[in-house]
């Protein structure tokens, strides 16, 4: 009976995805095939490329060589090793008894033909393959011993971090037989810029934008674009103030120094992953009084406000639609033009803060987040010294995972706690708002950024019903600072910032 051989390739890295590996495979596989007079047509060569075996994970094309051989298509695989078909030893199992089953053998360029439709040869087959799986293993628990090792020193796990560059240091012979990471001012000065412009208010999308627009260089170099997601996290990197992350927690203290200060960064975390933010990615905030600010004013009601377009006259809709401002509670209470109201509150804002005691609303009190970060960093500080107590010998591993597992929730606590509880803006950013200049400096700030201020402020916006035709009813809408009780004053028409 001929033999109706199908060829398998594979390899488990190929970053630059030449496939010469898999493809001298191929041509190994093939010259074999010569040498017993066996056929194989283009069809029957499969080829897996930059696919690892270890864990199981899909093989598009090993599953076709399997049901190839569950059908009959083919009598015989032919690989170049044993460790090219399985890896995984549950995998490996289930395919040693569907090629018994179907009456498929196995050859190998490098080792021999392997008999599935025999005892002995099935216990051969798992025998290699335990050998390769044992490999597989060994070298998975070196890298994580490395990898471990290396967090365990503070240092990164790969390649430098963007915020630093990397220093190598050489014995006598030029050998590089270690390395540190340091400071890298121009892409640290990015990353602290980051930091500040979001604690600014300044919105994610905002800042990517004038990022590319600058052309300034991404962590990947050359023409790659920014994105909101990498401007997010290289905010947020617990790496931005000397920690250590692995396995998304705080490891212990990095070899490399810090480019934030721990204070900014608790803010700037607070504010990135608020979930009242993450609720308003649609675009509830790039409005001046929705998603709380603004509230209807009906007995009963109090909800929030939202953004819609009417027309100006349904009859003659060549008018066009206007942006108002409605209750967002199902009966709809209340609505007003979003241009003459924002003005208005802007009016009275710009007022407030011309006034000499206006500062005292900007005044941020973080006495409760001041002593949660004190007690993080007491934690922390607990931790890296049964960290040290392990590496000198003083304790054992058993010993550190109690400790560990018994402080970290502690930790992580006290962290949200932190975050939390820190409210407004920093004072380097509200300094100049105050005073005679605050008309021409709140005219510069982003909606975002005067969204920052009236919560800071404790500005609620309130509108209420009204009656007596069309036009803007100024009286109708209440603009109260909550810290004094302030309300504005009724202004006749509609009205602008002088």
């Amino acid at each position: 009976m001929a033999e109706t051989v199908g060829i398998y390739a594979r390899i488990s890295e190929d970053p630059l995805g030449l496939e010469k590996g898999v493809q001298r495979q191929v041509a190994d596989g093939l010259a074999l095939c010569e040498r017993r007079g066996w056929t194989v047509s283009e069809d029957l060569v499969f080829v897996d490329n930059d696919l690892s075996a270890l864990k199981g994970g899909p093989r598009p094309e090993y599953d076709k060589l399997i049901d190839a051989a569950m059908s009959g298509k083919i009598t015989r695989i032919v690989a170049f090793q044993m460790s090219r078909l399985w890896r995984n030893r549950r995998e490996r199992v289930d395919a040693i008894e569907k090629l018994a089953k179907a009456g498929v053998s196995v050859a190998l360029v490098k080792g021999s033909d392997i008999d599935m439709t025999s005892a002995h040869g099935r216990a051969l087959a798992g025998l290699l393959g335990e050998f390769d799986t044992m490999e597989s293993e060994v070298k998975a628990e070196r890298v994580e011993a490395a990898a471990r090792q290396r967090a365990e020193e503070g240092k990164a796990n790969g390649a430098v971090l963007y915020g630093w560059q990397r220093v190598k240091v050489r014995n006598q012979r030029g050998d590089v037989v270690d390395w540190y990471d340091e400071i890298n001012p121009e892409q640290a000065a990015i990353v602290r810029e980051i930091v500040d412009r979001l604690l600014a208010r300044e919105s994610l999308k905002a800042i990517t934008a004038d990022f590319n627009a600058r052309s300034v260089p991404t962590a990947h170099g050359g023409d790659k674009p920014w994105r909101p997601s990498s401007v997010r996290k290289l905010a947020i990197r617990l790496a931005n103030i000397g920690r250590r992350a692995r396995g998304g927690e705080d490891f212990g203290p990095a070899a490399w120094p810090p480019i934030v200060d721990r204070d900014l960064h608790d803010q700037v975390v607070a504010l990135v992953t608020d979930p009242s933010r993450v609720k308003a990615r649609s675009g509830a905030r790039t409005h001046l009084l929705t998603f709380g600010i603004g509230r209807c004013g009906k007995e009963g009601c109090g909800a929030h406000l939202r953004v819609t377009q009417k027309w100006l006259n349904p009859r003659h809709k060549e008018m066009g639609k206007t942006t108002v401002y409605v209750c967002d509670g199902p009966s709809s209470c209340v609505g007003r033009r979003q241009a003459w109201v924002d003005d208005l509150v802007e009016r009275v804002v710009v007022r407030r803060l011309q006034e000499p005691d206006a500062r005292d609303l900007l005044t941020r009190d973080d006495r409760e987040a001041r002593a949660a970060r004190d007690r993080a960093e007491g934690i922390r500080s607990r931790l890296d010294a049964a960290a040290d107590d392990f590496a000198t010998g003083d304790i054992d591993r058993e010993q550190l995972r109690r400790i560990s597992a018994k402080l970290r929730p502690d930790l992580l606590k006290a962290e949200r706690q932190a975050m939390h509880v820190v409210q407004g803006m920093p004072a380097d950013v509200v300094a100049d708002m105050v005073g005679p200049q605050a008309k021409e400096r709140w005219q510069k700030l982003a909606v975002t950024q005067k969204r920052a201020l009236l919560e800071a402020m404790a500005v609620t916006v309130t509108i209420m019903p009204a009656r007596g035709g069309p036009g803007f009813k100024p009286e109708s809408v209440k603009v109260r600072f909550e810290r004094d009780g302030e309300q504005n004053e009724a202004v006749d028409g509609p009205v602008a910032v002088e």
